[in-house]
């Protein structure tokens, strides 16, 4: 049994395209799965990161500027040095520099400016404030703030608050806490990360689909091969089992029955030879029925045993010169031919890979058939030529040999020419044409084994014309040819 597989072509070796599709599968879905994990744990975090640095380069251009503008002449952040237009200023500058809210600590983190005056008077005692800027350093982080909104509501929003340490002569004497409301530009960023991760997402779940899909399509192609070579297997075992009844039938037909069909035959013959004179005319003609029927019998039989035989007692394939097969069988069928007044032409043949035996039958036959359904005004006339025929353009080997038997006969009408290559299908009564009706079944079955096929032309009156067509080379087992 051939076993079809579809392969992915690669460097190094081939991979089925079944496979290759699940890997496929397994590698697109890792990705899918990768891609909101890696925005969420490395894309999303870095720039946030960056957004955060940029809105605190902000707030230290905006700390330079108050510091000239506001406190350039001040060595000692306290309340009383603090100037009296300061919140006029700083009022202006928040429009200029965009930020929400401004605070001013002395060195000991006590508020001593806000632009929400509640907040005055506050000690700032986290930490951060007093081990990283008191000794000079920045300090940024987002929190979550309750605003009011330009519809009056109080929603929440993300608040970047970044301490800007001042420093004079080296030494730290306060700082400045900038708010900067970055609710828009951080929705903005969530949105952009968010698109550009469903986008690849979704390209990814089509094409898990079409994955799927195609997998789906060729696991169940997969299915169906398994389904049709079981079914091949299946119908292999019943046609081995259909051949060994055929033998057995071939048996019984060379032997059982044969034997009392040869005892009837023999007794008929022996009361034709020593009662015909008692007999009267009736008994005398159903003697004479009962014989004809058993010579009819008989020829059934022999014709069943020889179309079993095609297949079951069939020589190998060896190299078969048609011309000297041709010679062989008109010379077996030179009496009925002078009996007929008819010619046979025949060109040259060639040799092709055949069973001889069977060729031998299949020329007999089509032979024979075309002197046998002759006009009865007109001697027969045969002409077998032949021609070979490419079959492929692949190979220079795939060539058939098409023989074409015509005769100057009967014919038949073509609605008949499948019928005719049945067991046992006559299209005339056997009272006109002797015969069985088994010979054309008995060379459809020949050339069918040699891999061939046979069809007929005909009209009637008009002659008939018989096409075989046979491989000139044969494969055997191994996959070589021969011929």
């Amino acid at each position: 049994m051939i076993k079809r597989e579809y392969y992915i072509y690669e460097k190094g070796g081939t991979m089925p395209k079944d496979k290759f599709l699940k890997v496929l599968f397994v590698i697109s879905l890792a990705i899918t799965i990768l891609i909101p994990l890696i925005n969420i744990y490395f894309i999303y975090p870095s720039f946030t990161s960056l957004h955060i640095e940029t809105t605190e380069k902000e707030a230290e251009r905006t700390a330079v500027h108050l510091q000239s503008m506001l406190l350039s002449g001040i060595k000692d952040l306290k309340k009383q040095y603090i100037p009296a237009d300061l919140s006029e200023k700083a009022g202006m500058s928040q429009k200029d520099f965009e930020f929400i809210k401004l605070k001013l600590f002395s060195k000991d983190g006590e508020t001593i400016y806000s632009s929400e005056p509640g907040d005055i008077g506050e000690v700032n005692k986290y930490d951060y404030f007093h081990q990283i800027v008191a000794k000079g350093g920045k300090y940024t982080k987002v929190v979550k703030k309750d605003t009011t909104s330009l519809e009056g509501k109080v929603v929440k929003a993300d608040v970047v608050e970044t301490y800007i340490p001042i420093m004079r002569e080296g030494s730290f004497i306060g700082a400045f806490e900038i708010y900067y409301d970055i609710t828009g530009r951080y929705q903005k960023l969530k949105n952009a990360i968010l698109y550009f991760s469903l986008l690849p997402m979704l390209m990814m779940l089509v094409f898990l689909y079409v994955i799927t899909m195609t997998i789906f399509k060729l696991d169940k192609n997969i299915l169906e091969r398994k389904r049709a070579e079981t079914e091949i297997i299946i119908y292999t075992e019943k046609l081995r089992i259909s051949n060994r009844e055929l033998e057995e039938f071939a048996y019984i037909a060379s032997h059982d029955l044969q034997e009392p069909l040869r005892k009837i035959m023999a007794f008929g013959d022996r009361l034709k030879d020593k009662y015909t004179q008692t007999l009267d005319d009736q008994g005398r003609d159903y003697l004479e029925r009962m014989q004809n029927a058993a010579r009819r019998m008989q020829n059934l039989i022999n014709g069943l045993l020889t179309y079993s035989r095609v297949a079951t007692k069939g020589q190998p394939f060896e190299p078969v010169d048609l011309s000297a097969v041709t010679k062989e069988v008109l010379s077996d069928l030179e009496v009925r031919i002078q009996e007929a007044g008819g010619t046979v032409e025949v060109a040259p043949l060639p040799t092709l890979a055949a069973d001889p035996l069977q060729m031998r039958q299949l020329f007999q036959n089509l032979i024979g058939n075309a002197l046998k359904f002759h006009k009865n005004d007109e001697p027969p006339l045969v002409k077998i030529s032949v021609e070979l025929i490419q079959d492929s353009e692949d190979s220079a080997d795939n060539k058939s040999c098409q023989i074409i038997v015509e005769d100057n006969g009967i014919g038949f009408d073509e609605k008949y020419k499948e019928r005719i290559f049945g067991v046992f299908q006559r299209l005339h009564g056997k009272q006109e044409y002797e015969g069985t009706g088994i010979g054309l079944s008995v060379c459809k079955k020949i050339i069918e084994r040699h891999g061939g096929k046979i069809t007929a032309e005909s009209a009637p009156g008009e002659g008939a014309k018989f096409i075989v067509s046979i491989p000139v080379k044969h494969k055997d087992n191994d996959g070589g040819s021969y011929g």
